[in-house]
């Protein structure tokens, strides 16, 4: 099981790697972003500093009925293949619905 994926942008400075900007947009895990801790703890565990969350935040749901999945943008969850409401909750993990 994956805990985080995403994109991150590091930097180095006074002997120091830091990371400025962090996301969980992965299309081929599409973590939550309640995965933040796990990437925190991460970046912690190889002390890199970090920002406190993440500075571009994905929120990924897949359709029931349609069985696409989406990118929910401006909190519509409603699906962009064949406008079906999308759940609340994280649901990406499970293709087959």
């Amino acid at each position: 099981m994956v805990l985080g994926a995403g994109e991150a942008g590091f930097r180095e400075g006074s002997g120091r790697w830091a990371v400025d900007e962090v996301g969980n947009q992965s299309t081929d895990y599409c973590p939550d972003v309640s995965s933040w801790p796990a990437v925190a703890g991460a970046l912690d565990q190889a002390r890199v500093v970090r920002p406190s969350g993440f500075t571009h935040e994905m929120v990924f749901r897949r359709c029931p009925s349609c069985r696409q999945l989406n990118i929910v943008r401006e909190e519509d969850f409603v699906c962009v293949f064949c406008d079906e409401a999308l759940p609340k909750g994280w649901n990406a993990d499970r293709p087959g619905l």
